[in-house]
């Protein structure tokens, strides 16, 4: 390992404002994840990168692992512009456990990861995903028309082909789709146009009443749910719905999120880029995991959003209260800055509810900052991960995900009229870098 693959300095992780539990880099800059997958007992997490500055510029791809989701390890540089030929712009990847590809040479399965603007190129590791050769010279195996970039592989096992999705300019925004039995020769399948469908495509096979429907999203998380018939993806929704229901855009607190290829059991976990994090030597981090599921609502199938149970291996202490009752008044609540809350509040008799934890969280006419959020009974269910910089919030168990990097402050509860907190638990969380 030279420099060049390691061109990390020093740290414990401790710096002012990064995340004790989000992942970021260990210095330089970071935004989009790359093919996140899952490869015998091991995660691996890739993301765009610039490990020689801490804005963005050319490209590399990080590489971090882990064995649990939550406790990640830095490793080298996996792509390099000096080795690596293209712009190594955002993309995906897949573990070719049938040797489809013909590349297997050992004991590993082949790890094809593809990425490249106007046109994908594709790189291959046969050690597990720790080093990347470039496929063929770095010939371009699809060129859509127009701008694009930022290609994502799925395994279609109805259709029993590989396919790829890559979004394009050609005539608007959309995504071409191509299909393959080999993962390395392409052939263009179809193109879905939609206004909304912008950058880091993904589309995702989702289980849903014993059968499957698929997950149409772009970059900023606006999704439809329709079929994948083997070469074309169909819908009959009008327009898109949100994964995450913040403002998203790239630098925002959610974006281009991807999930993790060759999960057994049909799970869905789906991480995605908060840009507005940054320190000494360090820019961005990912948002903290998440189990992505289709569920019935009176609107239609959507997409709930729920943290990794896996979070429950940091809790070292914990707090809770019952029938906390806030009128038209403050309570302060001892919290720190990294913790786990889980709420439920009978908010029949209130006009507005706030949870003040660095941003103003609150719930007012059924919504939560904006987002529908009908009560339960009169009483709604909040989760929230708190992490300095870092928050993630979850409303009724994932029918609202919102993210967002904020200053941590003291915990507060605010109502106007009367709110009953009838369950209030903290759990304070350890730090994944000790």
């Amino acid at each position: 390992m030279t420099p060049d693959d390691f061109p990390y300095p020093d740290t414990n992780y401790q710096e002012d404002n990064r995340g004790q539990f989000h992942f970021s880099t260990r210095a330089g800059w970071m935004n989009d994840v790359n093919a996140p997958l899952y490869y015998r007992g091991v995660y691996h997490l890739y993301y765009q990168h610039n490990p020689f500055s801490l804005v963005w510029d050319t490209m590399h791809w990080g590489h971090a692992t882990s064995p649990d989701l939550v406790h990640w390890t830095q490793r080298p540089i996996a792509l390099d512009p000096h080795v690596h030929p293209g712009d190594l712009w955002s993309g995906g990847g897949v573990v070719d456990t049938a040797n489809a590809s013909g590349l297997k040479d050992g004991d590993d399965d082949p790890i094809i990861v593809y990425s490249g603007t106007n046109g994908v190129t594709v790189f291959y590791s046969l050690d597990g995903g720790a080093t990347f050769t470039t496929y063929a010279d770095g010939k371009k195996v699809v060129t859509p028309g127009g701008t694009s970039r930022d290609p994502k592989v799925f395994w279609d096992p109805v259709s029993k082909q590989w396919g790829m999705v890559v979004w394009s300019d050609e005539g608007g925004n959309g995504v071409d789709f191509s299909t393959s039995a080999n993962l390395l020769d392409w052939t263009f399948a179809s193109r879905y146009r939609a206004d909304w469908l912008f950058e880091c495509p993904n589309l995702i096979r989702m289980p849903i009443d014993g059968g499957y429907r698929w997950l149409l999203h772009g970059g900023s998380g606006e999704y439809q749910v329709g079929d994948w018939d083997g070469t074309a993806f169909r819908t009959d929704w009008t327009g898109p719905q949100k994964i995450n229901q913040t403002a998203t855009h790239a630098g925002s607190g959610y974006y281009a999120a991807l999930n993790f290829e060759n999960l057994p059991d049909d799970r869905v976990v789906s991480m995605a880029w908060q840009g507005e994090n940054k320190g000494s030597i360090w820019t961005g981090n990912a948002s903290f995991p998440v189990d992505l599921k289709l569920q019935h609502t009176a609107e239609g199938l959507r997409v709930f959003s729920t943290p990794i149970p896996e979070l429950a291996a940091l809790r070292e202490s914990t707090q809770s209260w019952e029938n906390l009752t806030v009128e038209d008044g403050v309570q302060e609540i001892p919290a720190g800055t990294t913790y786990e809350l889980e709420a439920t509040i009978d908010v029949s008799r209130a006009t507005r509810f706030t949870l003040k934890v660095g941003r103003e969280v609150t719930y007012q006419d059924q919504r939560l900052d904006g987002a529908e959020l009908l009560p339960v009974n009169g009483k709604i269910k909040l989760h929230l991960l708190v992490d300095r910089d870092q928050l993630d919030v979850f409303g009724n168990d994932g029918a609202v995900y919102q993210s967002y990097n904020v200053p941590p402050a003291e915990l507060e509860l605010v109502a106007e009229g009367r709110a009953v907190v009838e369950q209030l638990t903290i759990h304070q969380l350890r730090s994944i870098w000790r």
